[in-house]
């Protein structure tokens, strides 16, 4: 039977949306969403692009490239606009974290400096810090499901299809072309292609093969409050206590919490307490004023790692997944999907550090 495309991409969030981006230049693409696109973690993230992630500003994969990569991504779309050079600053909030933000500004140079508490509160007069903070020049904030949909639009440009509403049931392999089951309403419907790649996210879990790579799902949640009438001057994308991240003039987001054990999805007042509370630690005052919406989402993590997973299911040539982003894809998706006709081509190529499980 005739393939009805090259690609299916199954899941229409930030990494379905950079690979159906980057191989419709290629390929025929036909991208199948269960709701809407960036419905998941990719709809309730602020959004923050930072190299120096973590307590101790750990540098992120492959940090140079992952930051090209955005950005060539989202000019070749036609989107440079959503990456604006804001930077992202990183006020010291715990006394250890002096001695890592200053040597990740010694042995990364070009990408970042050290700025004393003097300078901090000469340039950005709202944020409070006693130590200093790492300045991150090329850093920012993104607003990531308009940028899913930049990139599914100039994907559509180029002759992809995007259907959504249209969940996922099943999929097999026969010796000619890969088999995706979906649903459209009331009956469902095979699509055939050479290649899947799946890129469902948290809808990794009703199905054993993507469970057997070690996944795991931690909930997050974001809170938009109105800026505080007390907060004077420029205020930059902020990661120290939680992320405080300009969404207007009149708005802040901010976030974000970890929760391993959850119920549901329903944003937690308990949640948006925390954050508040400890993003006021940077931003005095916005654990005061009012709270405009919320949002939570369930970001995709490996359990061996804090990687991606790229590549062929065990035992599988045809069926690929592309998961396990956690709340470091705005980098490592770009990045990932930038090289996705080479893995395509030769899976060997695939680096053995976001590589899945062979058996």
């Amino acid at each position: 039977m005739a393939q009805d495309t090259d690609v299916i991409i199954a899941g229409a969030g930030l990494a379905g949306a950079c690979a159906a981006f980057v191989l419709s230049a290629r390929m025929q693409v036909h991208v199948v969403e269960a709701d809407r696109p960036a419905s998941g973690a990719s709809g309730a993230a602020a959004g923050l692009v930072n190299p120096f992630m973590g307590r101790r500003a750990r540098p992120v994969w492959r940090l140079r490239e992952a930051l090209d990569a955005v950005s060539t991504l989202l000019d070749a779309a036609g989107a440079e606009g959503l990456f604006p050079p804001q930077g992202v600053l990183r006020p010291v909030v715990d006394p250890d974290q002096e001695a890592p933000f200053r040597a990740a500004a010694d042995e990364h140079p070009d990408l970042a400096s050290w700025r004393s508490a003097a300078d901090v509160r000469a340039a950005y007069p709202a944020v409070e810090t006693e130590v200093g903070a790492l300045h991150v020049p090329e850093g920012g904030a993104i607003d990531v499901p308009a940028m899913v949909e930049a990139l599914l639009t100039a994907a559509t440009a180029r002759g992809a299809t995007v259907v959504t509403e249209t969940p996922v049931l099943y999929w097999r392999e026969t010796p000619g072309s890969a088999v995706v089951e979906v649903g459209r309403g009331s009956r469902t419907e095979e699509l055939r292609a050479d290649r899947v790649l799946l890129t469902l996210g948290q809808g990794y879990r009703p199905f054993p093969e993507l469970r057997r790579l070690g996944l795991d799902g931690v909930k997050g949640q974001t809170v938009r409050v109105r800026r505080p009438a007390s907060l004077s001057g420029p205020l930059p994308p902020l990661s120290g206590r939680g992320y405080v991240v300009p969404d207007s003039a009149e708005t802040l987001i901010l976030g974000s919490n970890y929760d391993n054990d959850f119920d549901d999805l329903r944003p937690d007042p308990q949640a948006t307490a925390y954050i508040r509370e400890k993003t006021a630690r940077m931003v005095p005052g916005v654990d005061e004023t009012e709270v405009l919406d919320e949002w939570a989402g369930v970001r995709v993590k490996s359990k061996d790692s804090n990687l991606p997973v790229v590549g062929p299911l065990p035992r599988r040539d045809r069926i690929w997944t592309f998961t396990a982003l956690g709340s470091k894809g705005l980098l490592t998706a770009p990045l990932l999907a930038r090289e996705l006709p080479a893995y395509l081509d030769d899976p060997g190529t695939i680096p053995e550090a976001v590589r899945g499980p062979s058996d």
